[in-house]
């Protein structure tokens, strides 16, 4: 028979501990790409610092035409939608909600179709007015 030394032995559990180096460190992105998207579909909603390296708050709105293209929607209140976008480093996917002040970005936001459908819904005036239910 023969004898497995303590050295053999720590080298195999540094040789696989080595192979096990990726998977774990791919699991902590996923880990955080996977928050994103859990938090876009528990709130319909998340802000975003910034669509691409050239549109943030304050970008005037003919940049925005420029860097994004056309917008897929405009609303009445002149916002702007853009279809299929997607979180950096995140599998979190929706519409970018461009909002204006005075024709610049005031807010950007990642929405989801249940959020894009209530605002497409929304009474044009932009504002909303709720009443009590008196049943």
């Amino acid at each position: 028979m023969k004898t497995i030394t303590v050295s053999s032995l720590r080298t195999a559990a540094l040789a696989a501990a080595l192979l096990l180096l990726p998977a774990v460190a791919s699991a902590k992105e996923s880990a955080a790409a996977d928050r994103t998207e859990s938090l876009l579909a528990r709130r319909g909603s998340i802000p975003v610092a910034a669509a691409g390296p050239y549109v943030e708050v304050g970008t005037y709105g003919i940049q925005v035409a420029v860097k994004l293209g056309r917008p897929s929607a405009r609303l009445p209140d002149g916002t702007w939608l853009y279809e299929n976008f997607s979180a950096e480093d995140s599998a979190a996917r929706g519409t970018l909600v461009v909002r204006f002040d005075q024709g610049r970005v005031s807010s950007l936001t990642l929405a989801t179709p249940a959020v894009v459908a209530a605002l497409r819904s929304a009474p044009k005036s932009g504002v909303l007015v709720a009443q009590q239910d008196r049943r």
